[in-house]
């Protein structure tokens, strides 16, 4: 199976009607993925991260916000090492600020 041809509707039913199904699957489909790529073995801990997570979760909203906690840290990584790379960039200038600028502030009333 490749990307292309998913059908979130087959999986989605699937899931519902046979749960132990779903995850053989899914964990087949998750490894084809992996193994089509360049760096699996790095691909491999990220997985076992995530399915040691998801395990934790206990629920699917749980395991939803947990997945998406992992991607914030890691794009907020990202983001703090291009700031270092910045910084080492003695080469460059500075960016410049933005413009100041100025705003209205409107008091807002107390509902008692």
């Amino acid at each position: 199976m490749s990307i292309d041809t998913f059908d979130f509707d087959e999986w989605a039913t699937l899931a519902q009607s046979a749960p132990e199904v779903f995850e053989q699957r899914r964990s087949e489909y998750v490894e084809h993925l992996i193994s089509a790529c360049g760096d699996a073995s790095r691909l491999h801990g990220l997985q076992c991260r995530i399915d040691m997570e998801r395990a934790r979760a206990h629920t699917a909203m749980k395991s939803c916000l947990r997945m998406s906690s992992l991607m914030w840290d890691s794009l907020l990584d990202c983001q703090d090492a291009l700031d270092v790379f910045v910084r080492l960039d003695l080469s460059s200038e500075p960016p410049a600020s933005p413009p100041v600028q100025e705003a209205e502030i409107i008091p807002f009333r107390r509902k008692i």
